[in-house]
């Protein structure tokens, strides 16, 4: 393959980090020869902190479309990008969808691949290349699973390829390719400690492999082996739920206690930055034509009354305040008319100072409100960088409950269920009503915008469902100082079930030679 070809140089620079533009800006490392950068630990460090800056996010999206823009859960302002296309049914092979996924990750296998084929070379101790071996293992299987649940099966890369080496690996079986992630995540985890101090914080950790692993076995439909590992990490990691749900993902928060594993912002780690709260607050904070995601009225929906009742079975409901008596996690999650923001009042009627019709327009009617940090400074240098959680306790939680009802035990189920909703005093499920309905709504408001509702709805079967249906957004009116919420249909999305995995660009098929060129996912 010619993407694989492109990376075969020797030299540290295309080794590492020629075509990422994310790489450490930490030095002049490609000035240094292989022999001299594998025989100095520092500068092996600065190697696998950089192999940490490749792992991609969804922090990383944003300006472009994140995953939550072709799922129920947003509708994008923006009509150019290639997420419409998936909305509308219309993208093909040649399109470019997750192109950039399917690069970058062979990149950065080529540059774990790369460290764990010099650990012998390494002037280090035994429990020094354990750790580097653990961590470099965990991020190749973290960067496998990405274009796993993306793609499907892939071609296995476990070494850095030279020319001698064959350069057209066909897709593997699946079982093949679930059982190369497995391998990596349980080696991982065996080497990997329990823990870092502070200075170290955002390195992966064995709870990190095990909760990967854990996802991975639950997208894969194994539930007995995915309900071991959550109730290891349940049992034995040293995790508990962060007491303010919105709070959990402001800078000052970064590495709290539900944190399993993040990826590290303006930090030695990948010394990097984001724009999610340049592109996704309004453009009254920030000055240009910004709302990339927009909430639909289909998520809002999702969201209980607090007596724990849906808003169409609820005495509370009142439709002049729609908002009023909502589960905590809607106000911490979405911005709505009547709101507050950064000290200001959210009047998201359309043509107001908050909603212009000119530019930064929510089709929607809501902007993003979960991950934006509320003391952001828009103008000049600001340094609050806030992580991205990738992982966290709640998911192992809602993993652990999806597994004990798929295995036939609600009332196992229940507790951690309970434990969510606890934590933003929303009552809990009595005995004998833990349902799969009731599990499906709290997986979605818990993990609203997070990434994983694709993997969530193709695990399920459930495309026609929640991806091909009716997106809804509010229009506000408003008559004699009195507002209105009228809930109307913004946009019919199209799903067909070739869908759930995405077509291999295009691109790389070409670069195969006649005769060898893998197979394209069904339907595609």
């Amino acid at each position: 393959m010619k993407r694989l070809i492109c990376y075969i140089s020797l030299s540290f620079t295309m080794v590492m980090g020629a075509c990422n533009k994310d790489a450490l800006n930490k030095g002049p490392l490609n000035l240094y020869s292989d022999n001299n950068v594998w025989k100095d630990s520092a500068l092996i460090s600065r190697v696998v902190l950089q192999a940490y800056s490749g792992i991609h996010c969804i922090y990383d999206d944003a300006g472009d479309w994140m995953p939550c823009d072709i799922t129920d859960e947003a509708k994008t302002a923006r009509s150019f990008l290639k997420c419409n296309l998936v909305n509308a049914g219309q993208y093909t092979a040649s399109s470019g969808i997750y192109d950039g996924t399917w690069t970058g990750t062979y990149t950065n296998v080529r540059g774990c691949n790369t460290i764990l084929s010099h650990l012998n070379d390494m002037p280090l101790s035994s429990s020094g290349k354990d750790q580097i071996k653990g961590e470099v293992l965990f991020l190749r299987a973290l960067n496998y699973t990405d274009l796993y649940f993306t793609f499907g099966r892939f071609p296995i890369v476990d070494k850095v390829l030279s020319l001698s080496d064959e350069l057209t690996a066909g897709r593997a079986s699946d079982d093949s390719c679930v059982a190369f992630m497995l391998n990596d995540l349980n080696a991982a985890a065996a080497l990997l400690p329990e823990s870092y101090p502070a200075a170290s914080l955002g390195r992966a950790t064995k709870y990190a492999a095990l909760g990967i692993k854990c996802r991975l076995l639950l997208n894969h439909k194994d539930y007995s082996g995915a309900a071991a590992v959550a109730k290891e990490i349940i049992d034995k990691g040293p995790y508990s739920l962060f007491p303010d749900y919105g709070g959990m993902f402001y800078p000052e928060n970064d590495d709290n206690k539900e944190v399993i594993f993040n990826k590290e912002y303006a930090g030695d780690q990948s010394n990097q930055v984001h724009s999610l709260d340049v592109y996704d607050n309004s453009s009254y904070f920030t000055g240009f034509s910004s709302v990339v995601e927009c909430p639909t009225q289909n998520l809002v929906d999702q969201y209980l009354m607090t007596d724990g009742k849906p808003w169409d079975k609820s005495g509370l409901f009142d439709p002049a305040h729609p908002y009023a008596n909502r589960d905590p996690r809607f106000q911490a999650s979405i911005m709505y008319d009547g709101t507050t923001w950064m000290k200001t009042l959210m009047d998201m009627k359309l043509g107001s100072a908050i909603n212009p019709t000119t530019s930064g327009t929510t089709y929607t009617g809501y902007m993003l409100r979960k991950f934006l940090n509320p003391n952001y400074i828009f103008y000049g240098n600001n340094t609050n960088y806030q992580n991205c959680i990738m992982l966290r306790l709640a998911e192992i939680y809602l993993n652990y409950a999806e597994c004990e009802l798929k295995l036939g035990n609600a009332e196992g189920a229940r507790p951690y269920i309970n434990l969510l909703r606890e934590r933003v005093n929303m009552p809990d499920i009595p005995a004998g009503q833990m349902t799969w309905d009731a599990y499906v709504r709290e997986r979605t408001v818990e993990l609203a915008f997070e990434g994983q509702r694709w993997n969530d709805i193709r695990r399920w079967g459930t495309g026609a469902s929640m991806i091909g249906i009716t997106i809804n957004a509010v229009k506000i009116n408003e008559q004699n100082g009195a507002r209105t919420y009228t809930t109307v249909p913004l946009e019919n999305r199209f799903f067909d079930p070739k869908m759930y995995y995405f077509p291999i660009p295009q691109d790389e098929l070409q670069k195969y030679p006649a005769g060898k060129v893998p197979e394209q996912n069904p339907g595609w």
